[in-house]
């Protein structure tokens, strides 16, 4: 028997458990914890422990490191300044802002055609990916964090463009769309989750795009 696990909130379906088959499952069966479709599952592979990088390698890695973009310096002010807010730190928060304030009036606005957003979207995962294995290598957990909900809320984004291709309209029609105003996360429907299934806090920390 297999195991899934759903790559937005985490949530494991374990076929063993249930006593249904992944694959048997309808094909409108949704996440119950965040609402994510079928296709937001992965099968849950354990791999071999990977091997530690040597010294050359690593001096590789860090030759290769470049300078942040504005738009990416955005993004990471924001979430930390999220993750203050969470922590209940305030002044460290407002300084947090204050930065994301600053590169983003310097960021170019994000437009294009579906196809484009897409491509923007597929890089972004490389990058968070690339991002994760430096995090690893430095044992960082506080980019680790941030990186994880970026990733989960990159996923959901590559999910409601492929629905949107296959509806249309109708896939965001009469319905309303709802943010995590801490990790980002992205939930379509009439209400919010009681809580964020990526970063658990309390639902009215969870807006709804006017």
């Amino acid at each position: 028997m297999k195991k899934y696990r759903c790559i937005i909130c985490g949530y494991i379906y374990d076929e063993a458990k249930e006593k249904v088959k992944f694959e048997d499952l309808p094909d409108d069966w949704t996440c119950p914890l965040c609402g994510s479709p079928k296709s937001a599952f992965e099968e849950v592979i354990e791999s071999p422990q990977k091997e530690e990088e040597s010294i050359e390698e690593q001096q590789e890695i860090e030759e290769d490191l470049r300078s942040l973009t504005n738009e990416e310096i955005t993004y990471i002010c924001s979430n930390l300044a999220k993750a203050c807010e969470k922590e209940y730190k305030e002044e460290e928060q407002n300084l947090f802002v204050e930065l994301a304030t600053y590169f983003e009036e310097k960021t170019k606005e994000v437009s294009g055609t579906i196809e484009e957003i897409k491509e923007a979207n597929k890089q972004e995962q490389k990058d968070i990916e690339q991002a994760m294995e430096i995090a690893d290598k430095n044992s960082d957990r506080g980019a680790k964090r941030v990186l994880t909900w970026a990733n989960k809320t990159s996923n959901m984004m590559k999910i409601i463009l492929e629905n949107y291709e296959t509806k249309g309209l109708d896939y965001i029609k009469n319905t309303k769309i709802w943010v995590c105003d801490i990790c980002g996360f992205i939930y379509i429907g009439e209400e919010p989750p009681k809580i964020c299934p990526v970063c658990k806090v309390p639902s009215f920390k969870i807006l709804e795009v006017k």
